[in-house]
């Protein structure tokens, strides 16, 4: 199996966008999390999506990845306090739901969208 971990923890305290994270700033009527999880989803070397969320965000991820019928986000999972721990969050899910040692995981950043 090979997953697409993406990382959409960040709160966007540079952004000055009034609070809302810049992973959902709408570039071009799409969020930014959008065009880069729809990469992800329409690469057939990616079989599923664990996006690793802060925890205030996750029921508005969820109406993201569902308003644009994103089929390979198999969970939206809380994030730690800083990208390692964010990181070891969605390991210990992955080996929780069924992960194997020969399964990849691809690590991305959520405001990432121009990934090949």
């Amino acid at each position: 199996m090979n997953y697409g971990m993406i990382l959409a923890g960040g709160v966007g305290q540079r952004m000055r966008s009034s609070g809302l994270p810049k992973q959902f700033l709408n570039v071009f009527g799409k969020p930014i999390i959008i065009y880069t999880l729809e990469k992800f989803e329409t690469c057939i070397d990616i079989d599923s999506i664990i996006i690793v969320c802060n925890s205030s965000w996750i029921d508005h991820m969820k109406a993201q990845a569902d308003r644009y019928g994103l089929k390979k986000v198999a969970a939206i999972i809380c994030g730690g306090k800083d990208r390692q721990n964010s990181i070891l969050n969605g390991l210990k899910y992955i080996k929780e739901n069924g992960g194997k040692e020969e399964d990849i995981i691809v690590i991305h950043d959520g405001v990432r969208p121009l990934v090949q």
